[in-house]
């Protein structure tokens, strides 16, 4: 079942750019979402977007503007393939500021093109920092998670081998078990010398 809607913050979204690319998906042709701003503390090492990484009222944008343009550009990956991504990175996506707009931008994309799109979202956080993330994930179909490291490197997808990327349902799971795990932990108590 999917959630309801939430109310847009009283803020726009920070976004530096929407980009037709290859590459942000491991199969797919991707209208790709750079989101300004990353809560990252400490920054990743030697990070591709580090112009992205401050949170700056330069970069804001009208919503109903960054899903017209990415509606757009999604109808023209629609004329000449099948199936197409929407890829949302940063900076960071699931940061205080963007999130809201992540979620709502993944919900308008699924509900008018639902299997033909998939939507994937880059996060340096790990399926435990989601416990925290105060918005429903079920519009976004895959995650690629976990901070870069320079020191893993590889060619291919994804871009370090300590990232991981996995599917919704396995994120979901994950934080199912998380949560029982963390709500069926026995109490501590303070040991007394």
């Amino acid at each position: 079942m999917m959630s309801q809607i939430l109310p847009l913050p009283k803020v726009s979204p920070l976004v530096r750019t929407v980009k037709v690319l290859y590459g942000d998906h491991p199969k797919l042709p991707s209208v790709s979402v750079y989101f300004q701003g990353c809560d990252a503390t400490p920054k990743c090492f030697d990070c591709h977007n580090p112009e992205t990484w401050t949170f700056s009222n330069d970069f804001s944008v009208d919503f109903d503007y960054l899903e017209s343009k990415v509606l757009e550009k999604l109808g023209i990956l629609f004329s000449r393939y099948p199936r197409a991504s929407l890829a949302l990175l940063g900076g960071e996506p699931l940061s205080m500021h963007n999130r809201v707009f992540a979620y709502k931008l993944a919900k308008v994309v699924k509900e008018r093109y639902q299997d033909r799109v998939v939507t994937i979202l880059y996060t340096w956080r790990l399926p435990k920092d989601l416990l925290d993330v105060d918005i429903p994930l079920e519009y976004f179909d895959e995650f690629v998670m976990g901070r870069y490291m320079r020191e893993y490197a590889k060619e291919g997808f994804p871009a370090s081998k300590n990232q991981i990327y996995l599917d919704s349902v396995s994120v979901l799971t994950i934080i199912d078990s998380l949560k029982k795990v963390w709500l069926n932990r026995p109490s501590l108590t303070l040991l007394r010398y």
